[in-house]
């Protein structure tokens, strides 16, 4: 029996290929988010110990400026790291929303595609068992006009 050749194979494979590349970028790009959300809560934590430092020194009855401007001005930096990763977020949630559609994209035509491989073989398959068909038929023909000769 002849094997079934998709003739648009090629096809076929570059959009599994790109289907697979959108599935790496989008993995990719939630790592990228994930680690901005655990730096973000170490940066919200460090802050924190900052101003609970600040609370602490202040408890004890004597005030000191310089050490709690310094801890101060410190805090005002991690809230400005915080701003950062906070913009940084938004700008890879669009990255993510793109990168879905496109993913999401390359599913339907990945699976345009095999759906017509899948017809393509099907018919493929019918027109193989009809030609079978049709060399049994004539086989068996063959073999009782034969009979009936002798």
């Amino acid at each position: 029996m002849k094997k079934f050749e998709f003739q648009f194979e090629s096809v076929l494979k570059m959009r599994r290929h790109k289907r697979s590349l959108c599935r790496q970028l989008l993995g990719e790009i939630l790592q990228t988010d994930q680690r901005l959300i655990d730096q973000r809560s170490q940066l919200e934590q460090l802050r924190q110990e900052q101003f609970q430092e600040i609370r602490e020194r202040q408890a004890v009855g004597v005030v000191d400026i310089d050490g709690a401007t310094s801890l101060r001005f410190y805090a005002g930096q991690l809230q400005a790291q915080i701003q950062n990763v906070i913009a940084n977020r938004k700008i890879i949630e669009k990255q993510i929303i793109a990168c879905r559609q496109a993913l999401a994209r390359s599913e339907q035509e990945v699976k345009a595609m095999e759906k017509l491989s899948d017809k393509h073989r099907s018919e493929f398959l019918y027109v193989q068992n009809r030609k079978e068909d049709m060399a049994l038929e004539e086989t068996w023909a063959a073999t009782q006009q034969t009979g009936v000769v002798r």
